[in-house]
């Protein structure tokens, strides 16, 4: 289905691990999720994780006498970084080898949902489906895992085995209150991207009675109100998100969109700003606040942000996009215009929405 606006509103999933009035104006995109080809980048390892698992490895490599040495280094790279599931792999490698079996069941399954996170933050989420299936062949009872398969799913827009998945994952819940709220929340998700806005709704205030105080339930509220048209009803929405947990990134991206929506970009770069100040690492709210401030004329801003984006995730396609925008109409400098949008035309799929324009202005540097 056709969102009724370009602009991309951030969907907070919510796994069990964890996601004005009407103005009528179309802001341009912050950022929407791209389909990039392969091969591509997995997102960069935190330096000193990569360290501490370095050093784990060499000591593993001096023979199984010094397995339990090498597990403080490994056990470190996974503090630092969560999603290095070499680390997890080899954590498991020294429990088996010790004779700690279920220790090693739990972190080989770490290490599937490190690697399927990987995967799905590569936007490759048909493979990232691949590696969840894997363990709920063996474990069909593990409702983490069958969320997430879920989630992927629906980015993958399998939406009829995502919605099975929901409505297993409603009989598995029993009398978990925050399993039922999880898969209430995946039902909406997945109702939303079939364009059944009324039934999202519905699923989410169920969610949302059952716990009153669930920020992402309240963002997704807001998500279903934008789609609708109700652009008030949903900042309000994206504002209580906000209040309930004001470190929620995703909620901040919102409200942000919503001031977009109006051409309200001082506002909205405000709003990113915030959002950036509480996760630097996320490329998406970078390019958003690019957006923000290129529309709001400060031309610098957007180019450190976009930049950030691609420090954060080399190959970023929003931002390479956005950069060669930025080159090519306001800095008046058409080689690195040509050089970013040509970056992006290699990295995305050729049913990219933005391919189309980015072809063309190659075409006209030319």
């Amino acid at each position: 289905m056709t969102s009724r606006r370009a602009t991309h509103v951030v969907l907070a999933a919510a796994t069990a691990l964890t996601l004005g009035a009407g103005c009528g104006h179309k802001a341009a995109s912050p950022g929407a999720v791209a389909n990039p080809i392969a091969p591509v980048a997995l997102p960069k390892t935190n330096p000193e994780a990569q360290a501490a698992f370095d050093e784990g490895l060499r000591i593993m490599k001096t023979g199984r006498k010094h397995y339990k040495e090498a597990r403080k280094p490994l056990e470190r790279a996974t503090q630092l970084d969560p999603r290095l599931f070499e680390a997890w792999h080899n954590l498991g490698v020294i429990e088996t080898a010790v004779g700690n079996f279920d220790a090693a069941n739990d972190d080989f399954r770490k290490t599937l949902l490190a690697y399927g996170e990987s995967l799905r933050r590569a936007h490759l989420p048909k493979k990232s489906a691949e590696v969840y299936a894997k363990w709920l062949n063996s474990d069909p009872n593990d409702f983490d895992m069958r969320a997430r398969y879920g989630q992927v799913l629906r980015e993958a827009g399998e939406l009829d085995e995502s919605l099975e998945q929901a409505r297993n994952l409603l009989g598995m819940a029993g009398e978990n209150v925050p399993h039922t709220v999880i898969a209430y929340n995946a039902l909406a998700l997945t109702y939303y991207k079939m364009g059944k806005y009324e039934l999202a709704e519905t699923a989410l205030h169920k969610a949302s009675d059952l716990d009153p105080k669930s920020a992402f339930v309240w963002n997704n509220l807001g998500l279903v109100a934008f789609e609708r048209g109700h652009d008030q009803e949903a900042f309000l929405d994206f504002q209580k998100a906000s209040e309930l947990d004001p470190k929620y990134v995703q909620a901040r991206l919102n409200k942000a969109v919503v001031y977009l929506d109006c051409g309200d970009y001082k506002h909205a770069r405000e709003e990113l700003q915030k959002a950036v100040d509480i996760d630097p690492n996320d490329a998406e709210a970078q390019v958003a606040l690019g957006v923000a401030a290129r529309g709001d004329g400060k031309f610098d801003l957007a180019r450190k942000a976009y930049e950030r984006a691609l420090d954060i995730e080399p190959d970023y396609p929003p931002a390479l996009y956005d950069l060669g925008v930025l080159y090519m109409d306001f800095d008046k400098d058409p080689k690195k215009a040509k050089d970013f949008l040509t970056q992006y035309t290699q990295a995305v799929a050729k049913d990219d929405a933005k391919r189309g324009d980015a072809e063309a202005r190659l075409k006209e540097l030319k």
